[in-house]
């Protein structure tokens, strides 16, 4: 089954399509702006809160919201949440070059660290792979 299109704008990155869109959320008891980021296969799936200003979270701990299998560095992701800290990229409007910015380091990172939903830092994900590799 494809991806709704409805309600989303399209972008090709790399040669791929994705779509985007700007939906307010009620996910943390109340209304807040996230830009959601899904790939046609439905593999690559991110959620981006654009509502940092508003919450406690510190700059640098601002994070990204995966939720798709498919994220560079990390290997047999699921359906369950996993939040990333990800650099401060302008976001006061959304543009295609924002959408492009995102993608890009979603699949150019290879070092991420974990965050919680209030953007406390969890664990160092590649130093993890590391130590069960050993």
């Amino acid at each position: 089954m494809g991806v709704a299109k409805k309600g989303r704008r399209k972008i090709v990155r790399n040669g791929r399509v994705f779509y985007w869109s700007v939906r307010w959320d009620d996910v943390y008891m109340d209304f807040s702006p996230n830009l959601s980021i899904v790939s046609e296969d439905k593999k690559f799936i991110v959620s981006y809160p654009l509502w940092r200003n508003q919450m406690n979270v510190p700059p640098e701990h601002i994070f990204i919201i995966n939720i798709g299998k498919e994220f560079k560095g990390l290997d047999n992701l699921g359906h369950i949440w996993e939040r990333f800290v990800v650099p401060d990229w302008e976001n006061e409007i959304v543009t295609p070059s924002l959408i492009g910015k995102v993608i890009d380091w979603c699949f150019t990172v290879e070092d991420v660290v974990a965050v919680d939903c209030s953007g406390n830092i969890l664990a160092n994900r590649l130093d993890d792979r590391k130590k069960s590799a050993n």
